[in-house]
């Protein structure tokens, strides 16, 4: 805590600069002093000349010590621990934080040398003095040392939920000795959020300290929501217990740290990964929710289309090759590799997966958790998953290039291998793939095939009602002006929170790797004449697949453009025959299947009809 300078005039002095008091009043105060034998600030309060708060504001500047407003300070639990309530009471102090082994104690009156010498004798520790108000000071001891009360009114606001901690991830002897820093109703607090993060199927709850309070917000279908506001004096108490149940250190305040919590709820088991950041006010948490004991889902099952479901167990039913699964954070890449690990898993075949962290327990698989921090890193323990004689190999995301290498040459050498990457299309894959450095005959030999995907959300069945997009949304994601179809839009009901959506359905592009594709990455061909050759061969862009989703009503044409990002050059065309519009690289209309295009004689590939040289070999 940075303390303020020293200003060595008198206090009075202060009062009368500041316009607390004007000279005459300081005078009649003086001359009651000489009376009462009080102190000056005492006198000046009694006779109603100047605030409790501006006495403590000239004080904090007089002697060069921090002025506290418990609106927005945060106390430390550990400190309360060191200042029994009864001497706080007598002298008007308030022990606040304990950092790097000092004591900030908030005092009324800070030359009160009696008080700082019993101070002394109390602590076995150094200690600096603040400056608050009297009044302030009594409300932050019957507060804090009394903390159940104002807690329970809390409480009674929130739902219950029971949340039993598993003695792998914390000890019991260390949750019986939190119990003095987090009271139990803390402890109710924290698991009334995490058991109505789990029911509300929110995978992250955020728990962000701002000026005045704390928000308690959830990522529910991707998107967060603000679900409570909590008061400022409980963040102490909330950090410290989520921080004693992931096994951080709750002195360190100053660097980011990270945990894990292993919980049951319901009879089923939840694991939570914990981070903490220091910001501005605080100590921001961010907890993620990993159900393992959800179920696996089926290949089938994540809304791939007809085709592009075919292309999918094509890739994964070969015995070796790569087969990459793309898209930003948060996209569900790690459930579609386990959809794929569960259409090839059978017990005649060894899998091993390596995760950070293990999101599903999968029966029958080997699942390594990567630990960076020991030097368990995803290349260290692909290297010794090839000893361990794997048939597949799950590598949960390929960040560098010994990684990729490595994955590349075990799928050339009989090894199936599932891994993701963070590209935004299924051909950008092989652009970011060159980029870490691999080499272009080696992404074309070993490559079975690339799956884009986003998560959009689906529909409330119970209340979406009919909706008429405007024709320059659907000419933006390929759909036909036109009132014959009907779309769907998010109303918002109970069911759904008046979100309109519940739940969320993945969006595809799936681009299997054909001679053509190969043999264009193998000669080092752009990402855009690579995908021009998928659409030939029936790619099936990540619109077109969001826009088949929106006609059968599972989202919104509103959610697609939220989520997919739809190229303005990109321009559209329309058929001639059935007026639907296409992308302009393809040669056929899929709607109608009349020919949009011509194919060149010298180099086969689709061109527009009358152009007088094809685009693609200049002839």
């Amino acid at each position: 805590m940075q303390r303020p300078k020293k200003d060595f005039r008198q206090i009075g002095a202060l009062l009368v600069e500041a316009g607390y008091i004007t000279q005459p009043q300081l005078q009649s105060a003086i001359e009651a002093q000489k009376r009462t034998r009080r102190r000056l600030g005492e006198t000046l309060v009694d006779l109603g000349l100047v605030s409790e708060l501006g006495i403590a504001v000239a004080l904090s500047t007089q002697l060069g010590i921090p002025f506290i407003d418990f609106e927005t300070a945060v106390a430390d639990p550990s400190a309360i621990e060191l200042i029994p309530e009864r001497l706080c009471e007598k002298h008007a102090i308030f022990p606040l934080n304990l950092e790097k082994g000092t004591l900030t104690v908030v005092m009324a009156d800070p030359l009160n040398f009696e008080a700082l010498k019993d101070i002394g004798f109390a602590i076995d520790r150094n200690f600096e003095p603040a400056v608050s108000t009297a009044t302030e000071i009594k409300k932050a001891i019957k507060r804090y040392y009394h903390l159940s009360g104002p807690v329970h009114e809390i409480l009674e606001k929130m739902g219950a939920g029971v949340v039993e901690v598993l003695p792998d991830r914390v000890e019991p002897s260390e949750v019986e000795d939190a119990g003095k820093s987090d009271s139990p109703p803390i402890i109710r607090m924290v698991n009334n959020i995490i058991s109505a993060a789990v029911r509300n199927r929110a995978s992250d709850v955020h728990i962000e300290p701002r000026k005045k309070n704390v928000a308690v917000r959830e990522r529910v279908d991707g998107l967060l929501v603000d679900v409570l506001d909590l008061p400022k004096w409980v963040q102490g108490s909330v950090t410290s217990r989520v921080k004693i149940l992931a096994r951080l250190d709750i002195a360190e305040k100053r660097i980011p740290q990270d945990g894990r919590i292993k919980v049951r709820m319901e009879g089923r088991e939840v694991d939570l990964r914990v981070s903490t950041l220091p910001i501005q006010y605080g100590e921001s948490i961010v907890i993620r929710i990993l159900d393992t004991g959800s179920n696996i889902p089926a290949l089938s099952g994540i809304g791939l289309s007809e085709d592009g479901l075919k292309k999918a167990k094509a890739m994964v039913s070969k015995p070796q090759g790569l087969v990459l699964v793309t898209g930003p954070t948060g996209s569900g890449k790690t459930s579609t590799l386990y959809a794929m690990i569960n259409e090839v898993k059978r017990p005649s075949i060894n899998i091993v997966s390596l995760e950070d962290p293990v999101e599903y327990e999968l029966g029958d698989v080997k699942q390594v958790s990567i630990n960076e921090k020991t030097g368990l890193t995803f290349a260290y323990g692909l290297r010794s998953v090839l000893r361990q004689d794997p048939d597949v190999i799950m590598v949960g995301e390929m960040r560098d290039q010994e990684t990729a290498q490595i994955a590349m040459q075990s799928s050339l050498t009989g090894h199936l291998v599932l891994s993701t990457l963070h590209t935004n299309t299924a051909a950008a894959a092989v652009t970011r793939l060159r980029n870490m450095g691999i080499q272009p005959y080696l992404i074309a030999s070993s490559i079975n095939g690339i799956v884009a995907q986003r998560l959009v959300r689906k529909l409330c069945l119970k209340c979406k009602e009919p909706h008429r997009p405007t024709d320059e949304d659907l000419v933006k994601l390929g759909l036909k002006k036109s009132t014959g179809t009907v779309f769907f839009s998010a109303r918002g009901c109970a069911e759904c929170r008046n979100t309109g959506y519940r739940g969320r359905a993945g969006v595809f592009e799936v681009l299997a790797f054909n001679a053509r594709i190969r043999e264009l990455i193998a000669e080092g061909a752009a990402e855009d004449a690579i995908m021009k050759a998928a659409v030939d061969g029936g790619l099936r862009f990540i619109s077109e697949d969001g826009a088949g989703k929106a006609r059968a009503g599972v989202t919104s044409i509103e959610e697609l453009l939220r989520v997919l990002y739809v190229d303005a050059d990109e321009t559209l065309k329309s058929c001639g025959h059935c007026g639907e519009y296409v992308k302009p690289d393809y040669m056929s209309c899929p709607y109608c299947g009349c020919l949009l295009s011509d194919r060149c004689p010298d180099c086969g590939r689709a061109k527009e009809k009358g152009w007088k040289f094809c685009p693609w070999c200049r002839r």
